[in-house]
């Protein structure tokens, strides 16, 4: 089988998007399976170093700079990608980015959306290109794709109750997570000292949008400080980025703070890198991810894969990823926020017990397993009548 990947939205940053494509092809092209992988013409260079080592990739650069939707995206979609997909003899197209337009189709098309969040909450999407043009788009390219792949059954869910996208056509293909980096005691000193960690942390990761419920996550911290007498801190990691609504979040997330009397306690620490991030799961007491929103929760993968216990949201895609093997609470319930951070802190019972099944707990998203699941879909789509 080829296969035709568009791998428009690397930008030079190996998002989450990306590592699924790699993550994929690193397990596939290693067998009969064929890939054109199509990019950027200003990143086809860095493309073709990332995957440099596989075999059976052909690499080929579209006329374009930016992966936003845009009629001349659109128009490769529909034409140039259709084109080079015949002439290449490939029996799919994978779309692995929220959207694609394929108004006529050579091969079929696979078109996958990892999430709705914007139906959900705004978060930096202006009003304009939220009603205007994102929600109308996802609905089209759901409509225009022989297939769709999500990455959670709520996802799903979401996509057929906003969207209308029918559930015949949508496959639920998980996530997986990167490899972790290996211990490093000269940056976890760093890191220590940087935020004053000494006597302990709380980890949440992901920013400060409002669907990652920081402030409750505060205020429930408060309560847990005072109950236990807690010495340590409450880490947030995440970059706010400049943009009007990150400035708004960032003011909001400080009067919280102010308003708990936890300013010497809880700690925005920006930006980390991947190794920092791993350096700081090893040695954190738990993680805390209460979001009110996801479409998955890589995070909680992560931590469990670093043997640290999470809390985190009954609802969403978080429950799915994270039941029987974490603390799961009501994300809009400060109290029952708190009691979870009080139940891990003095039971070691608990804690011993959450660590093992997050061990088991992760063996279920292994990436060869799931890009197995990926050649079935390829081999399912490719299979469907051309339209």
């Amino acid at each position: 089988m080829k296969v035709v990947v568009d791998f428009r939205k690397y930008d030079g940053v190996v998002g989450g998007v990306e590592q699924v494509v790699m993550q994929i092809l690193e397990r596939l092209c290693r067998g009969e399976q064929q890939f054109v992988m199509l990019s950027k013409v200003n990143r086809i260079g860095e493309v073709k170093e990332l995957f440099k080592e596989l075999p059976n990739i052909k690499h080929i650069s579209l006329p374009v700079l930016s992966h936003a939707i845009s009629l001349k995206n659109a128009y490769h979609d529909s034409v140039t990608i259709q084109n080079i997909a015949a002439s290449e003899k490939a029996q799919l197209i994978h779309f692995p980015y929220n959207w694609s337009f394929p108004y006529r189709k050579k091969v079929p098309t696979i078109l996958t959306i990892h999430d709705v969040i914007p139906f959900a909450f705004r978060e930096a999407m202006g009003f304009f290109r939220n009603h205007f043009l994102y929600k109308p788009a996802i609905k089209k390219a759901c409509k225009l794709n022989t297939m769709i792949s999500t990455i959670s059954e709520f996802s799903k869910q979401d996509i057929v109750e906003k969207v209308g996208a029918p559930a015949e056509k949508i496959r639920v293909i998980p996530n997986g997570f990167r490899t972790p980096y290996g211990p490093n005691a000269e940056m976890e000193k760093k890191l220590v000292e940087k935020f004053h960690l000494q006597e302990g942390f709380l980890l949440n990761v992901g920013g400060i949008h409002e669907r990652k419920n920081i402030v409750r996550m505060i205020q429930a911290f408060a309560k847990f400080v005072q109950q236990s007498n807690y010495k340590g801190k409450l880490l947030i990691t995440g970059k706010v980025s400049g943009a009007p609504y990150q400035e708004k979040m960032r003011v909001v997330c400080e009067r919280a703070v102010a308003e708990t009397g936890t300013k010497e306690q809880v700690v925005f620490t920006g930006f980390v890198s991947d190794e920092e991030l791993d350096q700081l799961l090893r040695r954190a007491e738990c993680l805390v991810y209460p979001s009110l929103y996801e479409g998955f929760g890589i995070p909680i993968l992560e931590a469990m894969n670093a043997s640290v216990p999470v809390i985190t949201s009954n609802g969403t895609a978080t429950r799915e990823v994270g039941e029987g093997a974490s603390l799961l609470v009501d994300p809009y319930h400060v109290e029952e926020m708190a009691s979870a951070m009080v139940r891990l802190h003095w039971d070691n019972k608990l804690r011993e017990d959450l660590i093992t099944k997050g061990r088991e707990r992760v063996k279920l998203y292994s990436w060869d397993k799931l890009a197995q699941q990926y050649l079935d879909l390829y081999r399912e789509a490719a299979s469907q009548q051309r339209t």
